[in-house]
């Protein structure tokens, strides 16, 4: 299959969740995420406001913000994306492709000046996608945002996790040379660690 086919059949299969089922699986996925090292050793979380069929990260930005954890999410402008620290979901204004951005502020932009910079732990991504497979490569939904984001912060460390439904793991999807790998795959089963030595 092509990856425009497998976006597609995945955002069928992601619409055919019932509203108590996507709620039972992303409370799951929230669950095992929360227990991670990953996510209990990072400073800085940077994720995307979860948009329609898409497992909920609501709840996870909610819980960092109890956890004391800065906490940035995206803003595309053009072909670029940048991260800007929030205090609340509140604020948050729509794009024109209906997902929920902060207002652009270059003073909360990621990464933080060194003096202000949390350097507890890693920086934790949650990254969006459609699919995956168990060599931590993932379908985005075709703009390559993260992919030129992450090039662009090669010497910044992160660590990437992709949290997504079952049914979008696949033992293999077509990958490109740019396209970025995960670290890990969080799904209501499973967590899959793709880091080599782990």
């Amino acid at each position: 299959m092509t990856k425009d086919q497998i976006r597609n059949d995945m955002k069928k299969q992601r619409s055919s969740l019932s509203k108590a089922e996507h709620e039972d699986k992303s409370r799951l996925i929230q669950k095992q995420l929360f227990e991670t090292e990953a996510y209990l050793h990072c400073g800085s979380l940077l994720t995307y406001v979860s948009f329609g069929d898409e497992a909920d990260t609501r709840e996870l930005i909610l819980r960092a913000f109890a956890d004391h954890k800065k906490v940035y999410v995206p803003r595309v402008d053009k072909k670029e994306m940048e991260f800007y620290e929030i205090h609340s979901l509140d604020g948050l204004i729509l794009s024109k492709f209906g997902i929920l951005e902060p207002e652009p502020d270059s003073n909360g932009m990621f990464p933080a000046p060194a003096a202000t910079q949390n350097h507890t732990g890693d920086n934790l991504m949650i990254l969006p996608g459609l699919a995956f497979d168990f060599s931590g490569n993932r379908i985005g939904y075709g703009g390559g945002y993260y992919d030129r984001y992450l090039s662009r912060y090669a010497g910044t460390r992160f660590v990437k996790i992709a949290i997504a439904f079952d049914f979008q793991l696949r033992d293999h999807i077509p990958a490109d040379e740019s396209d970025v790998k995960v670290d890990y795959i969080i799904t209501p089963a499973r967590v899959l660690s793709l880091r080599p030595g782990r």
